[in-house]
């Protein structure tokens, strides 16, 4: 788990991002950084994910890889890791959108390698 929060953290170091969680399918908190009620959190952004996935399966539109919430007080891009793993970060600045977009399935892709999260 170590190896999971060092990535994590250096992924908040490099992109200025605020926090981060991970969390399975079913909402299950796996870890998280910076963040306040990560259980919560966990559990309400896994019923999101759930609920937009079913939207796009009912629409024929393709599976959810990767979902973008804009607030008034910044972002949060939430991005499948496999099928039973999400990544949620959270930003102050939506400057560089695309890439850090780009940046969180990078990110989700090599968390996809880590034994534990397979």
């Amino acid at each position: 788990m170590n190896d999971i929060k060092t990535v994590l953290n250096d992924f908040l170091i490099n992109t200025k991002t605020t926090s981060a969680l991970i969390f399975d399918v079913k909402g299950k908190l796996i870890t998280s950084l910076d963040i306040n009620y990560s259980d919560s959190v966990a559990a309400m952004s896994a019923a999101i994910l759930s609920m937009c996935e079913k939207f796009l399966s009912d629409l024929e539109k393709g599976s959810l890889k990767q979902l973008y919430l804009k607030t008034t007080e910044g972002i949060v891009i939430g991005n499948k890791i496999n099928t039973s793993n999400f990544i949620v970060v959270f930003s102050e600045s939506s400057s560089n959108i695309g890439l850090l977009m780009h940046n969180t399935e990078e990110l989700a892709s090599e968390l996809g390698k880590n034994p534990l999260l397979k």
